[in-house]
């Protein structure tokens, strides 16, 4: 018992070494830890807030969390994407942009930004969850008179420009890119596909690159014959469905140039473009109740690589007429594909192969998933 007038013996402080090995664990797609953390005491608020020690925990990860996606409803009562943070509680993001118009869809989604397309007003917008900010794109330099869109289907992409960037923690006001492509045809037989980029830094918009891939499919109920983009290595690459397949398009951010590529080996329309073996091309689909995984290898073309068992990890019923597994979506930095089955959204890590439940989802559309490391300093916008 302590005499009156002591003061009751502290027990030993933790190194900043110790500190680290226990605050660099804590799970980045829980931001609310690190702020309780840094509630404890002032010495671990200014462990946590030192730009050292962040970008040490971001190495320490390796990959930015998803903390939430966005996905285009397709209904016309709610013509705007739904933001759905899975993250509980959620940082305090900004859930949907404050611009005036009456009707967009969500693109991509990339490095802590998502680029929208807009009509009326027709045109495309880069914003930004974290701050709230946006920028409107000057007009594609491919317009018609009267101003209706010169194309019938349509994908882009968004990407930081930052020299040298890791993307583990891109400034939300730096350089990016965005490369829109789109398709148009006098009829399913005459079909041009192309593609331009825009910089930020440069305010402007390439010249567009134009192939003619061949006949695309023209079937009731299919919104759109484009898909979402992959960014590997030095290109971006998008799905365009064509009359017996579906294919990918190539764009090299170096020259700009174009091409169309032989297509996988599966003649379907649910394959989904994700990373490849060596961080290459690849795509994903399922096929009973296993996804399978392809990557593109220059030599020797597409090549089945992994197959990975669903059936005992992802809640449906087996045989349910209603049951249908898809691919809807996939995070690039951190290598996680997302499988819809029933409403439900499951993730598939492709470094470990664990299956794990991620949200709901009124449908099956395309998600958009947002990877960021939201810490202690993410600056919070107006």
């Amino acid at each position: 018992m302590e005499a009156p007038g002591e003061k009751a013996a502290q027990g030993p402080v933790l190194t900043e070494a110790v500190t680290g090995e226990v605050l660099f664990r804590l799970p980045p797609d829980q931001p609310a830890c690190l702020f309780r953390a840094a509630a404890v005491c002032q010495a671990w608020r200014a462990f946590l807030t030192s730009p050292d020690n962040v970008r040490t925990y971001r190495g320490f990860h390796t990959a930015p969390p998803v903390l939430g996606f966005l996905q285009n409803t397709g209904r016309s009562d709610e013509p705007f994407p739904r933001f759905v943070t899975t993250a509980a509680p959620s940082p305090p993001l900004h859930h949907h942009p404050e611009f005036d118009c009456e009707f967009w869809l969500a693109l991509d989604c990339r490095h802590g930004r998502v680029l929208f397309h807009t009509n009326f007003p027709l045109g495309l917008i880069v914003w930004s969850p974290v701050t709230g900010d946006y920028q409107v794109l000057p007009e594609e330099p491919i317009q018609l008179d009267p101003p209706d869109p010169p194309y019938s289907d349509f994908a882009g992409a968004v990407l930081c420009a930052v020299d040298g960037c890791d993307h583990l923690d891109c400034p939300p006001q730096g350089p990016f890119r965005v490369v829109f492509a789109a398709t148009s045809y006098e009829n399913v037989d005459v079909v041009s596909t192309w593609a331009i980029l825009y910089s930020s830094e440069t305010g402007a918009w390439t010249e567009p690159s134009t192939v003619h891939p061949g006949a695309v499919m023209n079937s009731p109920g299919v919104t759109s014959i484009m898909g979402p983009s992959l960014l590997a290595g030095d290109a971006l690459y998008f799905t365009l469905d064509l009359l017996n397949n579906r294919t990918v398009l190539r764009y090299d951010l170096g020259g700009g140039a174009l091409t169309v590529m032989d297509p996988p080996p599966l003649v379907r329309r649910d394959t989904f473009l994700v990373t490849g073996e060596g961080g290459g091309l690849g795509v994903a689909a399922v096929e009973g109740y296993s996804l399978r995984l392809w990557s593109w290898e220059a030599a020797a073309g597409w090549a089945l690589r992994r197959v990975i068992d669903l059936e005992m990890s992802i809640p449906f019923t087996i045989g349910a007429p209603i049951t249908q597994l898809k691919v809807i979506g996939f995070a690039e930095m951190s290598g996680t594909i997302f499988v819809s089955a029933n409403g439900i959204i499951s993730s598939v890590q492709l470094r470990s192969g664990r299956v794990s439940k991620f949200s709901r989802t009124p449908n099956s559309y395309t998600i958009f998933p947002f990877e960021i490391f939201y810490t202690l300093g993410t600056q919070q916008g107006p």
